[in-house]
């Protein structure tokens, strides 16, 4: 079962200016009043869809509602959206005016409401607050209203609940996500984002941004290594091949510390950065598989006078009767058994088949594996070691004493 996810939790960028409820696969944006959704919620500017607001007055939207500026001889609704006409009948103080009145001995006493000006009984002219005092908004325009005024905030502000007067907005304390990645600070009318290492303020962007390091070679990586990016920093990962932090990287002998795909039967060799497989001689291959050579098919001439048997990696000899194997098993020798060994004196004479006496001394005497010695008047073993002809055309000799049998 796939775990419900929170996209509310997980981003509260959702749904700026209103509320993000969790629904089960995605979620909902819920508006205040006086806003639409627009991927954000954004305020209404009720004055402009509808030309039939404030009829006898002036529409003046405001956040999440609008309010009526009345004309002249019109007051406010008690929720600001409305006006209504002021007379007051039959009492000698018919003014389109606020006005309070009192009866005294039949005589009839107009006096104004704050913000109104008396000048006779039947003349009682509105005080213009907004031109007796330019700055009594503050940062914000002023309005007229009978018998006083109110104060339409520029952006960044907020009037009073009496409308008297214009207030700096914190921003920084009514979104405590606005400057994500960063220190909030409030200015007048407006905020600053101060950005932590790693993230700056991009234009078109809320709050602060990752600042891609590698795309910018803004890091210290070793050049064997490679960059990756993550939020605020940067990370460096070693090449393959090489060890290290990614800030300081060194080339990995595989072949010592067995990381490497050669064959069981090929040797590694370590380069900068990789390593090379070359297969064993007796095997051939690309060194990451290797299979056993044949050399007793490719070469028919190996073992002559006995059989040549393949065997992983080489090959050995299985000698004819009569003729002898070698110590390294590569080859046979010797093309008949030698004559009876004779004890003549202090001289060690062998006869040779074919031969009617022993010569002392003399090559013929000896048969053709032991070699004559005439100063020392004797026969000596003389073993022939054949390498293998594809490796190499020499020989080596080996020479031994024939022990000597007394007749």
């Amino acid at each position: 079962m796939m775990k419900e996810v929170d996209e509310c939790a997980g981003d509260p960028l959702l749904c700026q200016g209103g509320t993000c409820v969790n629904t089960e696969g995605s979620y909902e944006c819920h508006c205040p009043s006086g806003h639409e959704l627009k991927d954000d919620c954004v305020n209404i500017d009720e004055c402009t869809m509808s030309e039939s607001l404030c009829p006898d007055g002036q529409c003046i939207n405001v956040i999440g509602a609008f309010r009526c500026s009345c004309h002249t001889g019109f007051q406010s609704t008690p929720d600001g959206q409305g006006c209504v006409g002021e007379t007051i009948p039959s009492l000698g103080c018919s003014l389109d005016y606020e006005v309070q009145y009192t009866n005294t001995e039949g005589n009839v006493q107009c006096s104004c409401w704050q913000g109104a000006q008396y000048k006779s009984m039947h003349s009682i002219v509105d005080v213009d607050e907004c031109e007796d005092n330019l700055g009594i908004c503050g940062e914000g325009q002023c309005t007229n209203m009978p018998g006083s005024y109110h104060c339409m905030c520029y952006d960044g502000f907020s009037a009073s609940p009496d409308m008297k007067i214009c207030v700096d907005l914190n921003e920084c304390d009514m979104n405590p996500y606005l400057c994500l990645h960063g220190n909030c600070e409030n200015t007048k009318g407006s905020f600053t984002c101060h950005c932590h290492l790693g993230y700056v303020i991009r234009e078109g962007a809320t709050g602060c941004s990752d600042v891609d390091e590698c795309e910018f070679r803004r890091h210290s990586c070793d050049r064997h290594a490679s960059c990756v990016n993550i939020p605020g920093s940067f990370s460096c990962r070693c090449h393959p091949g090489w060890g290290g932090d990614g800030f300081k990287c060194h080339d990995l002998d595989e072949c010592a510390i067995q990381q490497h795909r050669c064959d069981p039967n090929a040797n590694c060799l370590n380069t900068v950065g990789s390593y090379h497989c070359t297969c064993q001689p007796g095997f051939v291959g690309d060194g990451l598989f290797c299979e056993d050579k044949d050399e007793c098919m490719e070469n028919m001439g190996l073992c002559e006078n006995g059989q040549c048997l393949n065997v992983p990696g080489g090959y050995h000899c299985e000698c004819d009767m009569g003729f002898n194997l070698t110590k390294n098993q590569l080859a046979c020798w010797g093309k008949s058994q030698p004559g009876p060994v004779q004890l003549s004196g202090h001289l060690c004479l062998q006869k040779a088949q074919g031969d009617k006496e022993a010569k002392p001394g003399s090559h013929k005497a000896c048969p053709c594996q032991f070699k004559g010695q005439p100063s020392l008047q004797s026969c000596f073993l003389q073993i022939l070691f054949i390498l293998n002809p594809s490796l190499s055309q020499s020989a080596n000799m080996e020479s031994s004493s024939m022990p000597c049998a007394r007749d």
